[in-house]
């Protein structure tokens, strides 16, 4: 089974946003306090936008959508810190009916590649605290704790 990872069409609309749900609604259930469940996580005009400026990647599989990863590239310019060029990935969802099967760390490589080619210093990401798995993904293929971040509710 050879997994493609590409930019997707503005026909892929309804797959990524349909993805795109069932990862919103874990937050939901973690953070109900910041979430809230809706019928479309991605606007069609942000999807465009995204495809426009290169930041959302899809994984096909046999030509179906089996995940996405969205990113961003920001400079980092502070003159009492190393110039940044970061690659931030915003999201990332793999479908929960393939999930396990690589899918994820592929979309993680062609990023870091992708970072790469376009000169970034270094790829940046939050997780949830209780996604146990994606955490175990990002640790197994490199990534390390470099800040935590505290969240009180007033």
């Amino acid at each position: 089974m050879k997994t493609i990872i590409e930019i997707p069409r503005i026909e892929d609309f309804n797959k990524v946003n349909e993805l795109a749900k069932q990862v919103h609604e874990l937050h939901v259930k973690w953070r109900p306090d910041l979430f809230l469940s809706v019928d479309e996580v991605i606007s069609k005009e942000d999807f465009e936008k995204m495809i426009q400026a290169k930041e959302i990647f899809v994984a096909k599989i046999e030509d179906e959508i089996g995940g996405y990863i969205t990113i961003n590239i920001k400079e980092k310019i502070n003159p009492s810190m190393r110039y940044r060029k970061q690659l931030q990935i915003e999201a990332i969802c793999v479908d929960e009916k393939t999930r396990g099967k690589g899918i994820g760390t592929q979309l993680l490589k062609h990023v870091k590649q992708y970072g790469k080619e376009n000169d970034c210093t270094d790829i940046y990401l939050t997780v949830n605290e209780e996604n146990v798995s994606a955490i175990k993904m990002y640790e197994e293929f490199g990534f390390k704790v470099k800040s935590i971040a505290y969240s009180m509710q007033i």
